[in-house]
C-alpha cells in the first residue's frame, strides 16, 4: 500500500524528531560523563585518591633518627643526593653545597620536627658543577605535590603546602614543630645575597 504525500511528510517529521531526541540523549550522556570526570579530578577528589594510594603503601612504623640521603620530586627534575656535614660552620656548609643538596645539622630528622634541606640554584644554563643547579626547579613545584626523602631504612613522604619567595632579611627557620614538616630552600640568584625560594611540605607517612 502506497503512502500519501501527507503521510510521507508526517513520517519525515517523526523521523527528524526521533533523531533530535537521540542526539540530545547522546549529548546528555557526554555532558554527564564530562561532569563526572571533572568532579573526579577536583582537588578534594584527587586529594582523597592520593591519600588512599599512600595509605595502601605507608607502613605504620616508628620513625628512626636518620639523616636524609636522597630527595626526589618526580616530574619536576628535582632529584639529588643529600650531604650531611658534621657542623654548621660556614666553610663546612659551603663545601657540602658544592656536592649537592645539604641537610642542616640540628634540624629535625625526616618524620620529626622541621627537616631543613637547602641547595644552590642558578639562572645560568651551563655550569661546570651541576650541584649549582640542584634546586633550580624548586619555585615551580605546585601545592599538593608529593616529595620523597629517603633515609637508610625508609622513604618519607611529604605533601607540598606552599612555595614562596622569602626576604633575605626574614628570620623564618624554626626547627621545633608540633607536626613533622619539611623545608626546602634556595637562593633566588646564585652567588648573591638575595631573597630565597622556600618550599614547605607536611608529613604524610613513611613507606
Amino acid at each position: 500500500m502506497l503512502f500519501t504525500k501527507t503521510e510521507k511528510e508526517i513520517a519525515k517529521q517523526i523521523t527528524k524528531i526521533g533523531l533530535i531526541i537521540v542526539g540530545l540523549c547522546i549529548l546528555l550522556i557526554v555532558v554527564t560523563n564530562f561532569v563526572d570526570r571533572t568532579q573526579d579530578t577536583s582537588p578534594n577528589k584527587v586529594d582523597t585518591q592520593v591519600k588512599t594510594e599512600i595509605s595502601s603503601t605507608v607502613q605504620k612504623t616508628q620513625v628512626k633518627a636518620e639523616s636524609p640521603l636522597v630527595i626526589d620530586i618526580p616530574g619536576y627534575v628535582l632529584s639529588a643526593t643529600i650531604q650531611s656535614p658534621a657542623s654548621t660552620d660556614v666553610s663546612a656548609l659551603d663545601a657540602a653545597l658544592g656536592r649537592g643538596a645539604v641537610y642542616y645539622p640540628g634540624s629535625g630528622y625526616p618524620g620529626s620536627n622541621n627537616t631543613l634541606i637547602f641547595g644552590h640554584s642558578t639562572t645560568f644554563q651551563i655550569v661546570v658543577n651541576k650541584a649549582y643547579q640542584v634546586f633550580n626547579n624548586l619555585k615551580t613545584v605546585p601545592v599538593n605535590t608529593l616529595v620523597y626523602v629517603k633515609t637508610q631504612s625508609a622513604t618519607h613522604i611529604y605533601r607540598t603546602r606552599k612555595v614562596e619567595k622569602v626576604s633575605k632579611y626574614t628570620s623564618w627557620i624554626q626547627f621545633k614543630s608540633d607536626t613533622p614538616i619539611l623545608t626546602l630552600a634556595t637562593c633566588d640568584s646564585f652567588g648573591k645575597a638575595s631573597d630565597r625560594w622556600v618550599l614547605v611540605a607536611d608529613y604524610v607517612g613513611v613507606k
